[in-house]
């Protein structure tokens, strides 16, 4: 997805990520043969513009905090772009090869080593950044001392002053983490961060350790610095609430992809991908007398190192798109998707719905699963199991969905899911969505946007 926009009265992007991704090869055999591969981040692309906060924001294992450690280098992309323009370098053309000039990934030593001191990171647990056995003042001061500091006295001096502005004393200089709370210690690493003075900072998941009292005083004192040091940042969630609270901009991540990015007051108020909604329906509402409908999604993330064809959101979805003459309610749909895909992925054990069946008058029979009544009851254990209708109301589907049951009572699991994998194939999952602009800077990446669907797209979402 591009991100052709910016915020207005800025002149370029700080940072562009262009069709960067992180592979981590899967390998086996004696000779460590790689054999595939995990899209931990595949092909994402987004700007952050001077002064401005963007979110990105997904779920745990979308790929977000990979996406931050490779634009930093502390992993290496495995491919893309990241261009830094701050240091008064300036947009510049393209190398002869193609190359260009301000390429993050193609930076040596000197370069990477001036780069981090204009971009820092700050991490969810700042415990695990800071030395036991050092002071926090001297974690702090550290920093400048690698980057050429020599005089003591004057790195004792700025961290102190920095202390103060993120409010803890000078006099914490000389004690040790251990003495700190959780909040004070997110405070130290903003310290810490801001020490060189950099252009754009980097916060991954920084309050969702905390309290939620003390994340507010946290997320109010970052959006009082940011202001004072003139900063950028690049805020990293799995919390739409506080993505709101702090973000100018908002990039909805899944599964290695950025499927939704625009203004936060557009994506909040009109989402455009089916993964936003069900994001933003989790955001609890402070007033009890406000009712929000909870979008469920069904099953699990997939495994990025086989991840669905078409959309990849389309296994969990709950606006798959149906084929053309299927006409159901779509919380019916969704329930006929999932058994289908049970069925596909061979989870399903049609000995496990086989059962005695009760008999006239409250006794019981032994009857086989292979009679009419033994049928049946199974079929029926099945539409239970999976929230199904005693029967679908679109013919077609209803016929598909009754020669499965059948075929898997007789224990043939093979055939009932050939039956449903050859009725029901949504274009969700044949085709990969394009971006569709929205106006303002809003881009989404769903294939109910295009034109072509629209009609397919009719059933009302009976959420």
């Amino acid at each position: 997805m591009t991100d052709p926009t910016k915020p207005e009265a800025a002149d370029e992007p700080l940072l562009s990520v262009r069709d960067l991704e992180k592979h981590y090869p899967i390998e086996a055999g004696l000779f460590s043969r790689q054999i595939g591969a995990t899209k931990a981040v595949d092909g994402i692309n987004f700007d952050v513009y001077p002064g401005e906060t963007l979110g990105l924001v997904g779920e745990s294992g979308c790929g977000k905090s990979t996406a931050a450690t490779s634009i930093v280098r502390l992993e290496e992309p495995t491919g893309g772009e990241v261009l830094f323009n701050g240091s008064g370098r300036g947009r510049r053309e393209r190398n002869d090869d193609g190359t260009h000039p301000h390429d993050v990934t193609r930076f040596d030593r000197t370069e990477l080593k001036a780069f981090r001191r204009d971009v820092q990171m700050i991490f969810q647990d700042p415990s695990s950044s800071f030395d036991p056995r050092m002071t926090v003042g001297s974690a702090v001061a550290e920093m400048l001392l690698v980057h050429g500091m020599t005089d003591e006295r004057r790195r004792r001096a700025i961290v102190e002053d920095l202390l103060e502005r993120v409010g803890l004393s000078a006099a914490d200089y000389d004690r040790y983490p251990h003495e700190f709370s959780g909040g004070q210690k997110q405070r130290l690493a903003l310290a810490r961060a801001l020490v060189l003075n950099p252009e754009l900072v980097i916060a991954d998941e920084p309050v969702s350790a905390l309290d939620v009292s003390v994340q507010a005083e946290v997320l109010s004192l970052i959006d009082d610095l940011q202001t004072e040091f003139d900063l950028s940042l690049l805020f990293i969630s799995h919390d739409m609430s506080v993505i709101e609270r702090v973000c100018d901009r908002v990039a909805v991540m899944y599964l290695g992809e950025i499927v939704e990015i625009g203004p936060i007051e557009d994506v909040f108020a009109d989402p455009q991908h089916p993964y936003t909604e069900a994001l933003l329906s989790s955001i609890p509402t402070p007033d009890p007398r406000i009712e929000r409908e909870r979008i469920e999604l069904s099953g699990s993330v997939p495994d990025a190192a086989d991840p669905p064809d078409g959309c990849r959101f389309h296994t969990r979805c709950h606006r798959v798109i149906q084929p053309e003459g299927i006409d159901l309610e779509q919380s019916n749909w969704r329930r006929l998707l999932d058994f289908r895909n049970r069925l596909a992925a061979e989870t399903i054990d049609p000995e496990s719905f086989q059962k005695d069946t009760p008999g006239e008058a409250g006794t019981r029979t032994d009857v086989t699963h292979d009679s009419a009544a033994g049928t049946a009851a199974t079929g029926a254990r099945i539409r239970a199991e999976f929230g199904l209708p005693e029967r679908l109301s679109d013919r077609t589907a209803e016929q598909a969905l009754s020669d499965a049951i059948e075929r898997l009572a007789a224990g043939n699991v093979e055939a009932a899911a050939e039956r449903l994998s050859s009725a029901f194939v949504t274009p969700c999952a044949t085709t990969v969505p394009e971006d569709t602009d929205h106006g303002n800077g809003h881009r989404s990446s769903c294939l109910r946007h295009r034109t072509e669907t629209e009609s397919a797209d009719s059933p009302p979402d009976d959420r």
